[in-house]
């Protein structure tokens, strides 16, 4: 299918590569980029003395005249509470892409060796920041070794990291990288304030891995505040665990970033699909082992975990887990952004059990499973308590999933906004619905939806029943939302709005696949095709319904990323977006279905290059970067209908476009 091509382009990696190719770059202004590297101190820390570099890897335009630098370098005495000491700025800079490195030679922080990628602009665009904290302790693993008494290996720099003085760092020698095999699990990161980079000299991520090598216990535990984990990969934990694990009431403002998290569940097998082939061996659960060998969640966040400090969960790739992708339960609170969750056996990712989800710009696709394989998901309070789950969404991407694109279910509350909810569900299966808000165990749901697009699920789009409650106009504004294309071929009843309960709902101002063509819309055609009713008393508030084909134009308020790389996915947030015509006849066929010669759909130009557009609902278009940003371009917005054409900047910072490592 075509949305699984999209896990290249999350979690800052690209389909058509990280740059433009020197070859095929426009010319370089002769102004340049300019970065300004700050040098941060940790509280209490004594002077240090640093060495900061950096050196181009993919220019993004050519530098005819060989006016501008590509590399840097500057030695700096970092004296606390003297912040001139502790900065440099550089200019005349070639745009492109970046490797920065920082050594540390003398301080506390002594043998402290980082880098990280960074995408450099020319200056037109704004000037650029990137801020290097310093360290208190410094562990470097030398080893992959994981014997019990295992010298300079990841086993013993937790626990002097754990003992020595914070914010510690645990780095990995500049050559190292493969794979550490636990022989038993790790001491767990329980004093704070300690980081894990994972990333090679060149900021290249996911080449050291560790290997939880089947063991019964989570690869890597979090059990205190304000730690990171970056640029690892953590795979093959088995049993009943999670693969990564934040756990406690006082496990809070954590980070994970960057990460490729893989269970053990590539491939699923067995009765129900309970099973997973290792080695092509079928496991299955087992009267002594119930939960099979498979291991469970890939990320898990529980027990309270982020109530007093959310924990971050950010550009990271979660595949083959046993159970969820990502998992926020029993009051955990947690921010998942930017990251890509496929792939796992049970559906992608779920707030349950009193959890509480902020979902934000993530892709969740192709996750299998039977009763709970939705893309995202929150269901019910925790054991003896009546404090909701919930989940908070923006634009999210829910395609293909074995279930439903989005459940609310029991005891839970979702604010869902400008998320794209396409192709979900299993033909002859049932309950594939695009987003469904039911009764369980007793208790109701309660959703309120702007700016969603619900089209081509497999049994149908919104389904609400019992006596959950839910709203697609809330506050007495426009919903702003679109249902089309949903259920089968053939369907016995409308399958594009469902209302089961004997609540109204209010779906005023949306769009609908048989709203007509031109002019105001057909209501009559709406309730007679689009929305089923199951009482009088049930019914579904259309007016007004927004019409398909608009004939004004569209508007754009923000761009997120403000600039980007090329394939790299850019969100264009708004209103007045063409979804029913940008639908396709399929989630694959969305990209042909918005093109501007012809015009089709939305017609989305940046510069003066067509953007492929992967995702349309009525407030917000999908789209992968053309080019890789040098300076300040125009990007323009046109519906197939509208007279004239929306415009905003692109390829220009953002106010607070630092980058922190």
């Amino acid at each position: 299918m075509r949305w699984r091509t999209i896990v290249t382009a999350v979690a800052g990696l690209s389909v058509l590569g990280a740059a433009a190719r020197a070859a095929d770059a426009p010319p370089c202004p002769q102004t340049g980029a300019a970065l300004q590297v700050t040098l941060v101190p940790a509280p209490g820390a004594g002077p240090s003395t640093v060495r900061i570099q950096g050196a181009l890897d993919q220019a993004s335009c050519t530098d005819r005249a060989g006016h501008l630098d590509g590399h840097y370098s500057r030695r700096l005495t970092c004296q606390p509470g003297m912040p001139e000491t502790c900065r440099f700025a550089f200019t005349r800079l070639q745009p492109g892409s970046w490797t920065n490195r920082i050594i540390v030679t003398d301080g506390e922080a002594n043998g402290q060796h980082q880098g990280r990628t960074q995408l450099l602009l020319d200056r037109r665009a704004g000037d650029q920041t990137l801020s290097w904290p310093l360290y208190r302790s410094v562990q470097t693993v030398a080893s992959l070794d994981d014997n019990g008494d295992c010298d300079r290996c990841l086993r013993a720099a937790l626990v002097d990291a754990n003992a020595g003085r914070k914010p510690a760092l645990v780095q990995f020698a500049p050559q190292l990288a493969g794979s550490i095999i636990l022989s038993a699990p790790l001491p767990p990161l329980a004093a704070g304030d300690v980081t894990i980079d994972g990333f090679d000299a060149d900021g290249i991520g996911a080449t050291r891995t560790i290997d939880a090598n089947g063991l019964d216990a989570s690869a890597l535990k979090l059990v205190s505040a304000r730690n990171q984990v970056l640029g690892l990969r953590v795979a093959n934990v088995g049993g009943d665990s999670d693969v990564l694990l934040i756990e406690g009431a006082s496990a809070n403002d954590n980070r994970l970033e960057a990460l490729e998290v893989t269970g053990r569940t590539l491939q699923v097998c067995g009765a129900d699909e309970l099973g997973c082939l290792i080695d092509g061996v079928c496991y299955e659960p087992t009267p002594q082992h119930p939960q099979g060998v498979c291991g469970d969640d890939g990320i898990a966040v529980r027990t309270d975990a982020g109530t007093a400090g959310p924990n971050l969960i950010r550009s990271c790739l979660v595949t083959g887990a046993r159970d969820k992708g990502i998992k926020i339960s029993d009051g955990g609170v947690a921010i998942v952004e930017h990251s890509m969750v496929t792939g796992n056996a049970d559906g992608g990712m779920q707030a349950t059990l009193g959890g509480k989800l902020t979902a934000r710009e993530n892709v969740s696709a192709d996750n299998h499973g039977t009763n709970s394989a939705n893309g995202l998901a929150v269901n019910g309070a925790a054991v003896n308590s009546t404090d909701p789950g919930t989940l908070d969404t923006q634009g999210n991407l829910s395609l293909g999933n074995a279930l439903r694109g989005i459940s609310v279910r029991s005891l839970s509350i979702a604010s869902l906004h400008d998320d794209f909810v396409c192709g979900n569900g299993i033909a002859d299966r049932g309950n594939g619905f695009g987003v469904a808000v039911l009764d369980a165990t007793g208790g109701s749901a309660l959703a309120t939806a702007t700016g969603l697009a619900v089209v081509h699920n497999v049994d149908g789009g919104v389904l609400v029943s019992d006596t959950s409650r839910a709203s697609f106009a809330p506050g007495d504004a426009l919903g702003a939302n679109a249902f089309a294309f949903n259920g089968p071929a053939k369907p016995a009843s409308p399958m594009n709005f469902r209302n089961l309960t004997a609540l109204p709902i209010d779906a005023a101002g949306n769009a609908w696949e048989h709203c007509g063509p031109y002019g105001p819309c057909d209501l009559t055609a709406i309730r007679s095709f689009d929305v089923f009713a199951a009482s009088a008393q049930g019914t579904v508030m259309l007016t007004p319904a927004l019409p398909t084909r608009s004939h004004s134009r569209a508007q754009i308020t923000a761009i997120e990323p403000p600039f980007a790389a090329a394939g790299d996915l850019v969100r264009i947030y708004g209103s007045g977006f063409n979804a029913i015509d940008g639908a396709g006849e399929s989630c694959d066929t969305v990209a042909a279905a918005n093109t501007c010669q012809p015009l089709r759909g939305n017609c989305v130009v940046i510069d003066h290059s067509p953007a492929e557009v992967v995702a349309v609902t009525p407030t917000m278009l999908v789209v992968r970067a053309p080019f890789t940003c040098v300076e300040p371009v125009s990007l323009r917005v046109r519906t197939r209908w509208a007279h004239g054409s929306a415009r905003a900047d692109f390829c220009r910072l953002a106010p607070d476009a630092s980058g922190t490592p």
